[in-house]
């Protein structure tokens, strides 16, 4: 009783046979009737004669997701994703993403009174993906007795094709 126990050991081997590689033949959407390919495809992680990477594939879609031009693609959608074999070529794919896009404008209108303003009133109009480029333009005026405001703003999320908003 002396006597420390040996501690008990377990030997484990593992064979890994790592599977064909794939490349991304084509990138197809669908249903994106006003957003331009370019601002989706910059969106993307995938990129047509790359590997093919299914975690690529869903950090792609989460990112197309938060644009917020689309509704919301669900990951384990087989028709809102989908990969198929490319025909003829033994270690290609295609990629087909179904879109659906929403309404992305916003108009915003009212009317006060104040005592420093008297009566006044407000209309603005608000747009997140201008002509389909992705683009945000924001134009607005309110009008009172005593000023007058107007304003327009335009964001561009891509300026000289980098990620960097102007």
């Amino acid at each position: 009783t002396g006597a420390a126990a040996a501690a008990p050991t377990v030997e484990v081997t593992m064979q890994v046979t790592e599977g064909k590689q794939y490349f991304v033949n084509r990138i197809f959407f669908t249903g994106n009737s006003t957003t331009r390919d370019n601002v989706i495809r910059r969106e993307m992680r995938l990129v047509e004669g790359g590997v093919f990477n299914t975690e690529s594939l869903k950090y792609s879609v989460r990112r197309l997701n938060q644009l917020g031009y689309f509704k919301t693609i669900n990951e384990q959608d087989q028709q809102a994703m989908k990969v198929d074999k490319t025909a003829g070529r033994d270690n290609a794919v295609d990629v087909t993403l179904k879109l659906e896009e929403q309404n992305r404008n916003q108009l915003t209108f009212g009317a006060g009174v104040s005592q420093y303003e008297g009566v006044f009133g407000q209309l603005a109009f608000q747009t997140a993906n201008f002509l389909g480029r992705g683009e945000s333009l924001t134009t607005s005026m309110q009008v009172g007795n005593r000023s007058q405001n107007y304003q327009l703003a335009f964001t561009e999320p891509f300026l000289f094709d980098r990620n960097i908003t102007g």
